[in-house]
């Protein structure tokens, strides 16, 4: 006996057999939708993709949130509820941070939003990877789908893939996406976590590709200290910051904004190829903080920015609290919620210059002989990336 789900189903389908083949599969695509970019699921449950350059969309047209987490993996384990109860128990808050995204890819979907919406607060990370990259503008195949026009939008779905999952109505993961929790999307899974715990734990998992290649760099020598370096012209940065975000401060002085500057690791500064931006991380430090500086500058202007920093904190200094150079604890997203909270740890024109003088001096003073020391006698081999 099929149950309540699969009979609608098999109604829907044979009131569309007598029609041609075409039509039926793009209305089944429609009723389908996995991505639900033109609607709640239809003789389903609700499931989301972990895509959240695609996800987005849906969630931004069909649930009724007013507030935005959109940072990159810096930002993903940002708790939104945890966000609605510290900030503004009338703000709905949801997470659709970007993985890895430029800012370019995070102003396509910031500009839906504010065509479409008036969000009340944008929590927002100030990512130094892309700025001091500053050409790190992605060629994207997918923002169609947050140009407004609904009939394009379809292409989303014409491919062998989901022709087939719409075809069979199929709720398998592949088709549908596997997460039931709208709140837990971006949240990120085990994998990323088992590398927490300390410089130990990143020996134990050498083998991964989050820390491998760190840890070939630091016992091949691929490791030096910051030297003060006169960096000239940033004027590719300043355009990138006006292109992609500064403009939003001042199209849209209603939203609130709170930046976030990530916190990398104070060994993410020492070695070399950081980020493959410049062989020489003295440069790559210096620019970023050279474009900092403007950053900060340009954003007190405008009543309704704010800008966090965690830097001069003891908190980059303790490994422990990173899966890789880059990637901290989970811990430190609440503190960040905190601090807008709390209204602390607040970057201005007037504490900029204090600030990353104690980032340098932190930099400089961080001692990397334990690390050394400890891959001595441990054989490492290059993984296949």
């Amino acid at each position: 006996m099929p149950n309540d789900k699969n009979a609608k189903r098999f109604i829907f389908i044979s009131l569309l057999y007598p029609l041609p083949f075409v039509v039926i599969v793009f209305g089944l695509i429609y009723i389908y939708d996995p991505f639900q970019i033109f609607h709640k699921p239809y003789f389903r449950e609700v499931t989301f993709f972990k895509d959240m350059r695609k996800q987005a969309l849906g969630i931004i047209k069909h649930y009724k949130f007013d507030s935005y987490i959109i940072g990159t993996s810096m930002l993903e384990n940002t708790d939104p509820k945890e966000a609605t109860n510290k900030l503004n128990n009338d703000d709905k808050w949801i997470n659709i941070s970007l993985s890895g995204s430029s800012f370019n890819e995070r102003a396509v979907v910031l500009d839906y939003i504010f065509q479409n919406q008036n969000p009340k607060h944008i929590i927002y990370s100030l990512d130094g990877s892309h700025i001091v990259n500053r050409l790190n503008i992605r060629t994207l195949d997918w923002d169609f789908l947050y140009d407004n026009n609904l009939y394009n939008d379809i292409k989303l779905y014409i491919n062998s893939k989901f022709m087939i999952c719409a075809l069979q109505f199929s709720d398998d993961e592949r088709c549908v996406g596997n997460i039931d929790d709208i709140y837990q999307i971006t949240n990120w899974d085990r994998g990323h976590k088992k590398i927490f715990g300390g410089f130990d734990n990143w020996i134990k998992h050498k083998n991964n590709n989050q820390v491998n290649q760190t840890l070939i760099d630091i016992k091949n020598g691929n490791i030096k200290n910051i030297e003060k370096e006169d960096i000239g012209d940033i004027s590719l940065q300043q355009d990138y910051l006006h292109k992609y975000l500064i403009r939003f401060f001042r199209d849209y002085p209603d939203t609130k904004f709170s930046i976030i500057i990530p916190t990398y690791s104070r060994l993410f500064y020492r070695m070399q190829n950081i980020k493959r931006a410049y062989s020489d991380n003295s440069k790559y430090f210096y620019t970023w903080a050279k474009s900092l500086r403007y950053f900060i500058t340009q954003s007190s202007s405008y009543k309704n920015v704010k800008v966090y920093g965690f830097d001069d904190l003891d908190y980059a200094d303790d490994i422990a609290n990173y899966k890789d150079l880059a990637h901290y604890n989970k811990d430190l997203n609440s503190f960040q919620l905190d601090a807008i909270k709390n209204q602390t740890n607040i970057l201005t024109p007037q504490n900029i210059d204090k600030y990353l003088a104690t980032v340098e001096q932190k930099i400089k003073s961080y001692d990397i002989t334990p690390f050394i020391k400890a891959l001595e006698n441990v054989e490492i081999e290059q993984i296949k990336q």
